[in-house]
Formats: C-alpha cells, structure tokens, sequence
C-alpha cells in the first residue's frame, strides 16, 4: 500500500491517516514535504527574528550603539535564529523520530511523518508570538498560551522563566498527539510511550531555557 503525504488531512482526518500510515509500504511526497518544512521553518524564524522578537537584550543598550554597531549585530541576531530553527528541525523531525524508533520499534520514516505535524503545529505557535510581540509587547516565553507568566511571578531566575514560559497549550497538544499516534502504531505498552514522549519534551524544555538564556548573555557580552 502506497502512502502520500498530506500533512494538513491529519488535522481533519486523523483516524484514517493513521490508518493509511500503519499499513503503507511505500510512503510518496516524503521529501518534498521535508524540505518544504524545512524552509517554513527557517522563514519563520527569520520573520521573527526580522520584527525584532527576542531582541529586548540588544535594544535595551540600542543608545550605546552606532547606526551600523546596532544593523550588524541585529544581522548577527537573525543568522543566530535562523541556526537555532534548523537545530530545532532536525531535532524534531531527525533525532526525536531516532529516539522514539529506539524506544518503541516503530519505522523511522513513519515516525518522521508524524514529527511533520508536530513542526507544523511548532511552527503555527511561533507565528502566534508575532502579534503579541507587535500590538501587546510580550516577549514569546510571557505568551498568555504559557505558563512564563506565572513562573515570572514566582521567581526572578531567568532559566525558569523560559523553562515554563516553553511549556504551552500547544506544546500540550503535541504531546497528547505524540502519545496518540505513536501508541496507535506501535505495540509498546502506553505507559512507556507516555514516559518517553514526556521526558523527550522535558528535555526539549530545558534546552529552550538554555538556549535563551545563553542566546541573551552573549547578546550582553557583545554590547557590554
């Protein structure tokens, strides 16, 4: 059985998507649809990146900068975002798809189609940080669809803040659509396939805080 690709059916029709992936031999459109997240991808961070969203570190030193100190280190910025969502791309849809094949046994290629959808959804969320960076000022780790809100109540430690502020009702979405497919396909036990899709994404969580925080004190070290 042959299995074409259509990524926005599994929002419709996910049922029978799963259905027509578990029995597929082949799979059709496999990369075209890759490459064609892959440049979503970099185009959205360089969108993000071009508004100006995570750049507060920089602007807050913008008056001890040149004209030209401020627009190269605002290119650096960008060239720095457009690495962190190629790091976040292959890390979805090439090292979560090997660590779920190792855990659970499933083909590496399907598990693939299903980290499609989950980029997809990744990438819809940060298209949402956009009007609310704009028209409301916030910063994507304080998005009212997280909880760095509550977190930056509580506590002033920076890698928290952006820990929590990762988690988000989309991120919940992901998980509990994780959970659905990959137990629909493989003949591990649920209870295994909920702690290894959970730890992958505390992982992911607190690599995000790291990045961030790391991301904003070289921003300081360059404009100090």
């Amino acid at each position: 059985m042959n299995y074409s690709i259509r990524i926005l059916k599994w929002f419709t029709q996910r049922d029978d998507q799963l259905f027509k992936l578990r029995e597929a031999e082949t799979i059709r459109r496999f990369w075209r649809a890759f490459f064609t997240l892959m440049v979503l991808t970099v185009l959205t961070y360089i969108w993000t990146a071009w508004i100006g969203l995570g750049t507060a570190p920089l602007s807050m030193n913008m008056n001890e900068l040149s004209g030209t100190e401020y627009e190269l280190y605002k290119a650096w910025f960008i060239i720095g975002r457009i690495a962190y969502g190629l790091l976040l791309f292959v890390g979805v849809l090439l090292f979560a798809p090997l660590l779920f094949w190792i855990m659970f046994g499933l083909p590496y290629k399907k598990i693939m189609v299903i980290q499609m959808n989950v980029i997809l959804v990744m990438l819809l969320e940060r298209i949402t940080w956009i009007p609310l960076m704009v028209y409301v000022g916030l910063d994507w780790y304080v998005s009212p669809f997280s909880f760095g809100v509550i977190a930056s109540y509580i506590t002033n430690i920076e890698w928290l803040i952006y820990f929590f502020g990762a988690i988000t009702l989309f991120q919940f979405f992901i998980i509990w659509f994780q959970i659905k497919c990959l137990s629909y396909l493989s003949t591990s036990r649920k209870g295994r396939i909920i702690t290894g899709v959970t730890l992958w994404h505390l992982t992911l969580w607190a690599g995000t805080a790291a990045l961030t925080h790391y991301d904003t004190y070289i921003v300081h070290l360059l404009t100090s």
